[in-house]
């Protein structure tokens, strides 16, 4: 929101929160206007979180694009999957799925940015739930990201939001999850603004709190939630 890119204040400000998963949306890696620098990596550092993975979704001026989790714990397993399109001349989205385990624990938490298109980001629900149709039930389920729920592209980086009473994306996803119900705005432009990041968590878990933290160091505020695993 101030013009400038820079990951390391972006990565002290989440570190204050203490967190032991951080998921991560827009990542570049050696890209041009990333300086050519890996900003995962440099969200490790300052995080202090040293088991981290990344999907990449599009090649991007020289080097990649996409979605990425930072671990505390160790990640045992970790593979993304692009979302469905609807038109070829879209932005390729996907869906980062990793593993992480601590002692006898399993927890399998996803990483994810849905597309500015609502057919599009309904399909992704859907096969989302197919991925998930995979997993051990016993294994508990953290669903985090950037949704889109409500945004419309209407030109060339430029978005618009409409609210609506409920969100079908999210309906898809109510049927097997529970959410955290943050009703804050999330996201910022000069064209619209609104809630569009959010959690969805396995019914067998038990939310403690959730904030949407106030800051200027991107055009949205970060969600945190912690849970009792």
């Amino acid at each position: 929101m101030t013009g400038r890119i820079d990951v390391r204040r972006q990565a002290v400000l989440l570190k204050k929160y203490k967190p032991d998963i951080i998921f991560l949306q827009e990542i570049d890696m050696y890209t041009k206007r990333a300086y050519n620098k890996n900003q995962l990596y440099t969200f490790s550092k300052y995080t202090g979180l040293n088991y981290r993975a990344i999907g990449t979704n599009i090649k991007y001026k020289n080097g990649f694009y996409g979605d990425g989790i930072l671990s505390k714990f160790p990640i045992e397993y970790s593979a993304n999957y692009l979302s469905p399109l609807t038109n070829v001349s879209h932005e390729q989205r996907g869906i980062l799925c990793n593993k992480i385990t601590f002692g006898n624990i399993k927890v399998n938490v996803f990483s994810l940015h849905m597309s500015t298109f609502q057919d599009e980001r309904i399909l992704t629900s859907k096969e989302l739930l197919r991925i998930i149709s995979k997993i051990n039930k016993n294994e508990p389920i953290i669903i985090g990201g950037d949704f889109n729920v409500g945004v419309e592209k209407i030109g060339f980086h430029k978005y618009l939001f409409k609210p609506q009473a409920n969100y079908p994306e999210y309906e898809i996803l109510k049927e097997k999850f529970k959410t955290i119900n943050n009703t804050e705005n999330t996201w910022f432009s000069k064209e619209g603004s609104g809630c569009i990041d959010s959690f969805f968590y396995s019914k067998h878990l038990q939310l403690i709190k959730y904030e949407t933290i106030k800051s200027e160091v991107s055009d949205h505020y970060p969600v945190y939630a912690e849970f009792l695993i």
